[in-house]
Formats: structure tokens, C-alpha cells, sequence
């Protein structure tokens, strides 16, 4: 994959590892959910009205927002463009209208495309499977006839009324369905506008970060600010409170702490962590490893968390004592990576509380018997144990 707008620390580059973040619970819904807090309405729209919208700025274009936008090729955006013109029924959009301008909450890619031709007249049709007459035709070329079969054209439009956070979450997540689904991280974005989101986009493109992670984590789908949300919320609330019944809603209350939170103080925890994890693990920073002849895997997300958090918290001695003993604590982690249930907890059911508890418990172990300066042995009993 190529990396992209390098200057601006846009990247599709990825050298990150699938996780699972299942929590194993059963779907039951264990916190209150109040359905009179759901407003939808329905109103009549038409594609002109649509096309009105997008021109005063009433409908969030900056897809920087949530995700990118124009990403069907030419030909998809122009077979829409001919839905249209043959009255053929489009999935129904979804706009969330709690600010001034609507937030696209699903349909950002088909917004994308009738702003392109209707409202810039900027896309050329291409690609037509009916009206090839009209290929090579820009929206100003049309007739009256066809502009008008255009602007009338009936829409479907659900209108989201302002609604708690943690109940337009679970809207932006469910009713996200058709075209291009919305990640989690999205979603969280959409929703927590103001300075968490800020904060989050900023600590995405620390040149710490950027060094630390290589430009390894792709920028696209919001993938590097998931990193970043996950260091946030398990710094600021701690693996001990991690009694939620899903990573995502864990995820959710550490936007929601981040806005009240010092940003500066988190800020320079985390420069102080990644630059830690550089100097300890190089280029193998983040990366699970059993031998240290095997070659490098690529970084994990949970390993991520675990060490960052870890890294961020310990005081000036401890980090002396560590850095004074980085050859053991890499040699300790290596012996951890090498049991099961530890690694398990890296890579499979990430979301599940003892999971979350494991990680985070047996590194801080760890560390601590390497700042003391012990070599440590995992016993049959997977407790750690001074060798």
C-alpha cells in the first residue's frame, strides 16, 4: 500500500495486526436505555432540496469529521447520478440535525457524489449503463427536462434529533448499515465533537507518535486515532474500572473524561511514554515477540495500550532503573509473550474484562521485576515468579 500526503500525516500504510475485540458477553443490555430519548422524524425531501443544503453549507461536508469522503470511483458516482435520472428508489439517508449544520450519519458517499455533478457541476458522466447518451455530459449540459427529473426526485430522509451521546452512539452504529459503515472510531468522532475529538486528532499527529508507531498505523478510516482513544481512556480511567460491558462503551467514557480532563498533562505523559517505548524497543516497539531471532510482527493495538499506559505512569527513577535495565525487561517480556494465556489477551476477546486485567497486570508485573532488576520465569500455575 502506498503512503499518501505525507506532509500532512495522511497515510493508507498499515502494519497493524487484526484483533478480536469480542467481550464475550451475550448481548444482554445491562445499562438503562430510555427509548423517549430517540427522536427520528421523516419529513418529505427531494433531491433538490438535498442539492440546497449542501450548497448553504446546512449539511457537514468536511468529511475529516467522521471519514473520507469520495471514495466510489467515477463510474459508481455517475451510476447514481443515473438512478436518479431513472427514478430507481436510493437507500434511505440518515442525518443527525443536533447542530446547525447536519451531521451525515449514513449516505456521506452518495451526498458526495450529487454535490460533485449538481451542486460543484464538476463531474463528467462516465460509465452509464442506460442513458449512454448522456455520457460525457456535466449537470449544466442536461436539459430542462432532465435537471427538473433530478430535483424532484423523491428521497427517503431520517432526521436524528438531539439525543444523549451515548444514545447516538448506538443510532450511529445501528442505522449505519447501507454503503460504507461507519468504524467505531468514526462513530466516536461524529459523536464527541468539541476538545475530546480535538485532542484526540492532535495526539494522532505527534511526530512522537508518528516515530514511535513508524507511520505504520493508516491514518484512513481513523485508525491511528483509535490508538490514541485506547491510550486515553485506559490512562485517564485505569484497566481497574474496566467494568463495562464492551471495549467500545469503555472507549465512549474516556471521550467523555477527556473532556473534562488536563489535555497538557495527558499530552506530555504520552510524549514521555512513546519516547520510552523508542528508546527501550526501537523499531520493534508495540510488537509481540517470542525470539529474538524471529522476524518483527506488526504492531498490536492491545500491546499498544498495555505499554503506553504502563510507560506514561511510572515516575523518573522507575524509568531510570528501566531504561538502566531495558536487555532484562525485553528478555522478561519475551518469556511472557511465550505464555498463552498472556498473549491470548493480545490478540483473541480483547474486550473481556479478565482479558483487559491480564494484559495490563501481568506487564505491570513485569515491568516492576525488571526496574528491581529480576529475571522472571512464568510458572505452571502462569504466576510470575522471580527466576
Amino acid at each position: 500500500m502506498k503512503r499518501q500526503k505525507k506532509d500532512n500525516h495522511e497515510t493508507d500504510v498499515t502494519d497493524v495486526e487484526e484483533e478480536d475485540t469480542s467481550s464475550d458477553v451475550s448481548g444482554v443490555i445491562t445499562h438503562p436505555f430510555k427509548p423517549n430519548e430517540i427522536e427520528i422524524s421523516t419529513p418529505a425531501f427531494t433531491v433538490g432540496y438535498l442539492m440546497d443544503k449542501i450548497e448553504h453549507n446546512e449539511i457537514n461536508m468536511n468529511t475529516d469529521f467522521q471519514r473520507s469522503g469520495n471514495l466510489w470511483t467515477p463510474e459508481k458516482q455517475c451510476r447514481l447520478i443515473e438512478s436518479i435520472l431513472l427514478g430507481l428508489p436510493l437507500p434511505a439517508f440518515y442525518f443527525d440535525t443536533s447542530s446547525s449544520a447536519w451531521d451525515i450519519i449514513d449516505g456521506l458517499q452518495r451526498c458526495c457524489s450529487i454535490k460533485k455533478f449538481c451542486v460543484d457541476k464538476t463531474m463528467e458522466l462516465e460509465g452509464l449503463e442506460f442513458l449512454v447518451d448522456l455520457n460525457g455530459l456535466k449537470f449544466d449540459d442536461l436539459n430542462r427536462s432532465l435537471h427538473r427529473s433530478i430535483i424532484m426526485r423523491e428521497i427517503t430522509v431520517n432526521l436524528l434529533k438531539k439525543s444523549p451521546p451515548e444514545v447516538r452512539y448506538i443510532l450511529f452504529k445501528r442505522l449505519n448499515t447501507a454503503g460504507l459503515v461507519l468504524t467505531p472510531q468514526e462513530i466516536r468522532n461524529a459523536i464527541y465533537q468539541g476538545k475530546a475529538a480535538s485532542a484526540i486528532k492532535e495526539l494522532s499527529i505527534l511526530p512522537e507518535f508518528l516515530n514511535a508507531t513508524e507511520r505504520k498505523i493508516s491514518t484512513k478510516r481513523m485508525q491511528d486515532r483509535d490508538f490514541i482513544c485506547r491510550f486515553v481512556s485506559f490512562y485517564l480511567k485505569g484497566y481497574k474500572n474496566y467494568d463495562t460491558p464492551d471495549l467500545d462503551t469503555f472507549l465512549n467514557s474516556g471521550m467523555d473524561l477527556l473532556e473534562k480532563s488536563d489535555i497538557q498533562d495527558i499530552t506530555q505523559n504520552f510524549k514521555r511514554a512513546l519516547q520510552l517505548a523508542m528508546d527501550i524497543f526501537g523499531t520493534d516497539a508495540f510488537r509481540r515477540r517470542t525470539d529474538k531471532t524471529a522476524p518483527r510482527g506488526p504492531i498490536n493495538k492491545a500491546y499498544f495500550e498495555v505499554i503506553t499506559v504502563n510507560f506514561a505512569k511510572i515516575n523518573e527513577e522507575e524509568e531510570r532503573l528501566l531504561r538502566q535495565n531495558s536487555e532484562l525487561f525485553k528478555n522478561n517480556l519475551i518469556e511472557l509473550m511465550k505464555c498463552e494465556q498472556y498473549s491470548d489477551s493480545l490478540s483473541g476477546g480483547t474486550g473481556a474484562k479478565d482479558r483487559v486485567h491480564i494484559r495490563f497486570s501481568w506487564f505491570y508485573q513485569v515491568m516492576q521485576k525488571s526496574i528491581q532488576g529480576k529475571k522472571i520465569r512464568i510458572g505452571n500455575d502462569n504466576k510470575i515468579e522471580d527466576c
